[in-house]
């Protein structure tokens, strides 16, 4: 599980007759899935993976959650579709059993005390990833594209799609945060500033503005929750932010004020939905595609029309549509949460949101009984999943970094379960240092 989580963004396999890393993405996680299901059951270890007692609450949201999926592809009409998913995107049945399955591992078979080794493992791979990203924005990438991608200018990496990436780099980068600022050593605390920054410089490569968003509220919660309290954060905190400001200042002049250009669009669209000026055309198009989406979410509401069927709920034979997309085939919401709704039903959408509502209140019962290191490592995983949830309002899930969600969902209970069950046990409601925690 290690090493998995660590390398998953590296598994690629980019020979062949058109590379699309999705589809090798996801042979890897059913490989991994799979096996680990196989080498549990063989060993008759399967019960080790069950839920604690006090979660039984998660539980009985996976299990439900699961049974929802299988039900939609069931009766999708689709069934390989629903199954396996789209060609391009294999998000069916198969991906969300292994992302269910992915939290379970994450959260019983990982050795929580391994916590900040896997954090800077995922901040060193962020670095190699970014580092490749920045060379693909300058036409210097090694790896053949796909037939999808070989004359676009823009970076993507091992993502097949700049929202994807940019999705992964909100992950990359808030979850390096916590082992920067609690970093002792400046070797290190220089290092984990280097893999942060090179990060950040692909995120503006990018040039996804969900991911902008998503980065932004993560460091908004950490200012709120740890910086603002912690005066001997400020002189590291004001450090990150200002070679933040100095990486984008520098990209952004050498190109021609352009990404700040697409950062102020943002705020234009924001305020046109808000004045109610709409062209439809805010957010690449995507405010038409949520209108035009939102009346399938009563007609699919019960079951969906199937896991990543979307292509075919969504009324792409509609002349409005087509002339205003000029033929375009809308394959997605653009939403994690409509795409949801509309292909696996308001009751799964209303399950999954729930579990992480879980998740999330569980974490912030256990941040109360910390202090110092651990408190701020806790709060590091929270803001990731924040980031990944703001994000997410503009995109959608996908095989290359759902499984990376959702094993710092697993993680974050598994560490939460771990502090709660000890401070139980001593049976102290005051705030304890990680030493106590540690020796209990």
């Amino acid at each position: 599980m290690f090493w998995f989580i660590i390398l998953f963004p590296l598994m690629i396999y980019p020979w062949g007759f058109d590379p699309y890393y999705t589809t090798v993405k996801a042979n890897y996680l059913y490989l991994f899935v799979f096996g680990t299901w196989a080498y549990l059951l063989f060993k008759r270890k399967y019960r080790t993976v069950m839920p604690e007692k006090q979660d039984t609450n998660v539980g009985i949201l996976l299990l439900l959650f699961l049974c929802l999926v299988e039900i939609s592809a069931a009766f999708s009409g689709r069934s390989y579709t629903s199954v396996y998913g789209l060609i391009d995107r294999k998000e069916g049945l198969l991906s969300y059993f292994s992302y269910v399955s992915v939290l379970l591992f994450s959260y019983r078979l990982f050795d929580m005390k391994k916590l900040n080794k896997i954090l800077a493992g995922m901040a060193i791979v962020s670095a190699m990833v970014g580092i490749y990203g920045i060379l693909q924005h300058y036409q210097l990438d090694f790896f053949p594209r796909n037939s999808a991608m070989r004359n676009y200018p823009g970076t993507y990496t091992f993502f097949d799609n700049p929202n994807f990436f940019g999705s992964y780099l909100v992950l990359a980068l808030l979850v390096t945060i916590p082992i920067y600022l609690t970093a002792k050593n400046i070797k290190y605390s220089s290092l984990y500033l280097l893999t942060i920054s090179l990060t950040f410089a692909s995120l503006i490569f990018s040039n996804t503005r969900s991911a902008y968003l998503g980065v932004f509220f993560g460091l908004v919660f950490v200012t709120v929750f740890v910086i603002m309290k912690r005066k001997s954060l400020w002189k590291k905190w004001a450090g990150l932010l200002l070679t933040f400001g100095l990486i984008l200042l520098v990209i952004n002049f050498s190109e021609s004020d352009r990404y700040i250009e697409r950062i102020n669009t943002v705020v234009k669209d924001s305020y046109s939905i808000a004045t109610n000026q709409t062209t439809g055309r805010e957010g690449s198009n995507r405010f038409f595609i949520w209108k035009q989406s939102l009346p399938l979410v009563k007609e699919y509401f019960w079951i969906g029309s199937g896991p990543d069927s979307f292509e075919f709920a969504y009324p792409n034979d509609d002349e409005e549509v087509r002339q205003f997309l000029h033929g375009s085939i809308v394959d997605k919401a653009h939403n994690e949460y409509l795409q949801m709704a509309i292909t696996l039903g308001t009751p799964a959408l209303i399950t999954y949101l729930l579990l992480i509502f879980v998740i999330l209140q569980k974490a912030f019962r256990a941040v109360k009984k910390v202090d110092g290191q651990e408190k701020v490592f806790l709060y590091g995983l929270i803001a990731a999943i924040v980031g990944y949830l703001v994000q997410a309002f503009f995109n959608i899930s996908t095989v290359p970094v759902a499984p990376l969600f959702w094993a710092i969902l697993g993680m974050t209970l598994a560490r939460s379960s771990r502090v709660l069950n000890q401070a139980k046990e001593l049976n102290n409601e005051k705030p304890y240092s990680k030493e106590t925690v540690q020796s209990a």
